[in-house]
């Protein structure tokens, strides 16, 4: 470097507005009953029963008797009348995140750019270079709109929210689209036009998760409720489901990274059409167990090898027969073992729990099965509910059990193999939602709350114990139950499901930005700041 090198000055940015923190709470109460508009359960007269919120201290070995209970009688996945909890007010504590964006005149984005030719010219990248070049595949730098940053989505009138007149003429940046832009993959539902378009979306901020609705290519899933979607590597394998009249047994396969879906041609064993069942990954097997299909419902377990994609129909040993069969239960895999808890056979609901060996006896080849006794007082029979492993605990939260919707969690053990009950107030009931660990959270995603289907985010905060909500901007998926939910590279991919009048075959993705780095917090004990 010659002796009379002089660094360019930097370019005048201009002015960067703040904008406070936005604060929203929403609150609805929870109608007392409800009808799902389809056929009902048989309840007996008058089985309407009230939710109690489960003392914090243990129960006794056995559950404690339920006044009033009714037969659970289960014709179908979706045959539901359910008395919701008692009045309550849903609590969120929607912390929307304040975003910030560039405004100047065209002279001050002028000179960005000149003084940006200027460094790379000689060399020199400097941090405005860097905010002019980033995310420009052309000439034409597209300027920032010179407006205050947009409402907030609650503010603006909902996630389609505009923003006024006075500043739909300005367009957004390539970069402004944030990790949107980033994914490569095409949106279907995303309303940004450029810079000749005629309608603009306000831009979330930064650390702000987003909902897109993705279009796919290859050959899409058709439209199911029921189904599984299990992560293997870096794809997204969904079998089963069914569409209120058919119910399938082919294997798809989506590619997270490019969005195309694959049918993927299977061999060995046949596998009957089924849903409501489950898929559990152990390595690069699935292990897929029990389900229905009309009034059938099933107790075998097949394996498929996601690398050869041939199905095993697993051989199991007469001295430990399987579960009895069961739909709407929840598998999850655990020190060697594929753990099954609760479900319903068609008749009552269940709450055993079985554990089967994920490896084959060596000399037999047959799978074991045993039932496992637990301590502590199991929860509540039912089905429909979630199990989400979170170190050496299960977290066992919601379900029905079919003439109510539960708002309880219990925690499982699997070490001790005890079981405890802790009280979240207040309760918030959900039935066929996904439930999805990201570090310390627990995100709940739509579902029905004992009155409707909903489409919301709820976040349980393991160490605290409190249900948390945050401002998600783009575009929500209908709200909905029965769907399918899985979590890969900062995603959370949402595929089909049902309102009680619609079947779906759509994919959307939550990005989960910041919230994305939450997997990388060190250890925690679950309720520990309580």
């Amino acid at each position: 470097m010659s002796a009379g090198f002089h660094r360019p000055p930097s370019p005048h940015l201009p002015p960067v507005p703040t904008q406070a923190v936005q604060h929203h709470v929403y609150n609805r109460k929870l109608p007392s009953t409800t009808d799902l508009g389809v056929p009902a359960y048989s309840l007996a007269d008058g089985a309407v029963r009230q939710q109690h919120a489960v003392p914090t201290q243990r129960l006794p070995a056995a559950s404690p008797p339920r006044a009033m209970r009714a037969p659970l009688d289960m014709p179908d996945d979706d045959a539901l009348i359910l008395q919701a909890a008692s009045d309550a007010d849903v609590p969120s504590v929607m912390a929307s995140v304040a975003g910030m964006s560039l405004a100047g005149s065209d002279e001050a984005l002028s000179a960005m750019t000149a003084a940006a030719a200027q460094a790379q010219k000689s060399g020199v990248r400097n941090s405005a270079h860097k905010r002019v070049s980033r995310g420009t595949a052309d000439s034409a730098l597209r300027p920032h709109t010179s407006s205050p940053h947009p409402p907030l989505p609650h503010q603006a009138g909902g996630y389609a929210a505009r923003q006024s007149e006075s500043s739909s003429s300005s367009s957004l940046s390539s970069h402004s689209q944030g990790h949107r832009a980033a994914r490569g993959a095409t949106d279907a539902s995303a309303p940004w036009a450029g810079p000749a378009g005629d309608s603009t979306e306000p831009r979330a901020p930064t650390p702000a998760m987003y909902w897109s609705r993705r279009r796919a290519w290859g050959a899409a899933p058709p439209t199911m409720r029921s189904q599984t979607m299990t992560v293997v590597g870096s794809k997204l394998y969904v079998f089963g489901g069914w569409n209120n009249n058919v119910c399938y047994n082919d294997v798809y396969v989506l590619d997270t990274e490019t969005l195309f879906w694959t049918r993927v041609a299977t061999a060995g064993d046949d596998v009957p059409p089924c849903r409501a069942h489950t898929a559990t990954a152990v390595g690069h097997r699935l292990f897929v167990f029990g389900g229905g299909d009309g009034t059938q419902y099933f107790s075998d377990l097949y394996v498929l090898d996601t690398r050869t994609c041939v199905w095993t129909r697993a051989k199991v040993a007469d001295s430990t027969p399987p579960p009895s069969p069961r739909r709407t239960h929840t598998c999850f895999h655990y020190n060697g073992h594929v753990y099954l808890f609760g479900g319903g056979d068609g008749h009552r609901a269940l709450n055993d729990l079985w554990r089967v060996c994920a490896e084959p006896d060596a000399a037999s080849g047959e799978y074991r099965w045993e039932e496992v006794e637990t301590a502590g007082g199991r929860p509540f029979p039912r089905g429909y509910h979630t199990s989400t492993l979170v170190g050496n605990q299960v977290v066992v939260f919601g379900g029905s059990d079919g003439a109510e919707c539960f708002g309880d969690t219990s925690l499982l053990n699997l070490d001790t193999l005890e079981w405890s009950h802790v009280a979240i107030d207040p309760p918030l009931t959900r039935l066929a939602h996904s439930a999805t660990l990201v570090g310390m959270y627990l995100f709940v995603i739509c579902g029905h709350d004992g009155s409707d289907y909903s489409n919301q985010v709820l976040m349980l905060k393991l160490d605290t114990l409190k249900w948390e909500t945050r401002e998600i901007y783009g575009s929500p998926p209908v709200a909905r139950g029965y769907h399918a939910c899985a979590l890969h590279d900062g995603r959370l991919f949402l595929h089909g499901g049902y309102n009680g009048q619609e079947v779906f075959g759509d994919l959307y993705t939550l990005e989960l930005s910041s919230y994305s780095y939450l997997p990388q917090v060190p250890e925690f004990v679950i309720g520990c700041h309580r």
